[in-house]
């Protein structure tokens, strides 16, 4: 038997992203760069003859650990980030689905390279952490403000964040 493998990508570019904003719960499109640097990603990584073999994927999943990584696209489970951005990036790697992306409403025409049976999943069960009243505040931001607040330094693993998650509930 072989040994399962896992990959991991992040998810493209977002303005917050860019800018070092934390990006939990709020909806952000990718830039056209983030797009741009999925496509080239995908054509580097997925194919016959290349490290993501379609073919031999059972599921998919775009996820979203803690804190500040972002979505990520992980093989083989089957479980997708309900955001956007984690949607969006894992069309661009272009695996070539044989059935439409759940979030789609209908398939536009027949896939035409069609490289894998694998079924995706939509979960909030791998959402982005929710930053709370930290939600599209750089860390600088979060640690000046606690600093005039008298609160002292920001870890978001023992401090979590206000209005949002700790690292015990996530």
């Amino acid at each position: 038997m072989t040994t399962p493998r896992v990959f991991i990508v992040r998810h493209g570019e977002t303005e917050w992203s860019l800018n070092g904003r934390h990006t939990g719960t709020t909806e952000l499109p990718l830039t056209a760069n983030g797009e741009k640097r999925i496509r080239a990603t995908g054509k580097a990584l997925v194919g016959d003859d290349r490290l993501i073999v379609p073919s031999q994927l059972a599921h998919m999943s775009v996820q979203s650990p803690p804190a500040v990584t972002g979505s990520l696209l992980i093989f083989p489970s089957r479980y997708v980030s309900p955001r956007i951005r984690a949607q969006r990036t894992l069309e661009l790697l272009h695996i070539g689905c044989k059935d439409k992306m759940p979030w789609q409403e209908q398939q536009q025409t027949e896939p035409l390279d069609v490289r894998t049976d694998a079924k995706i999943q939509i979960t909030e069960d791998i959402r982005e952490w929710d930053y709370g009243d930290y939600e599209g505040l750089t860390s600088a931001t979060i640690r000046e403000q606690r600093s005039k607040n008298g609160e002292g330094t920001w870890d978001i693993w023992r401090d979590g964040c206000p209005g949002g998650e700790y690292a015990d509930a996530v």
